[in-house]
């Protein structure tokens, strides 16, 4: 793993870690990243960063989506 992606990981679990989410683009994905409320963190996964009027991510641009049971950083890297 290059220096450069160590540190945006490092970076973007801080945000994690004191947001409860985080939002990223990485290789030409979308990522979002949320506590879950039973435990662990949900990473989804998007083809594109278009989203409703409620802010929220569009469904139909889900690619993939899974729970993590690690820390933030696991989180991070779960998808990438």
């Amino acid at each position: 793993m290059s220096a450069l992606l160590h540190n945006k990981i490092n970076r973007l679990a801080r945000v994690l870690r004191e947001n409860s989410s985080v939002e990223f683009k990485h290789n030409g994905f979308y990522y979002e990243v949320f506590e879950s409320a039973e435990s662990g963190y949900i990473v989804n996964l998007y083809s594109s960063d278009e989203k409703d009027d409620e802010g929220q991510y569009i469904e139909a641009n889900l690619i993939d989506g899974g729970l993590c049971s690690g820390n933030e950083r696991d989180a991070i890297e779960f998808m990438i």
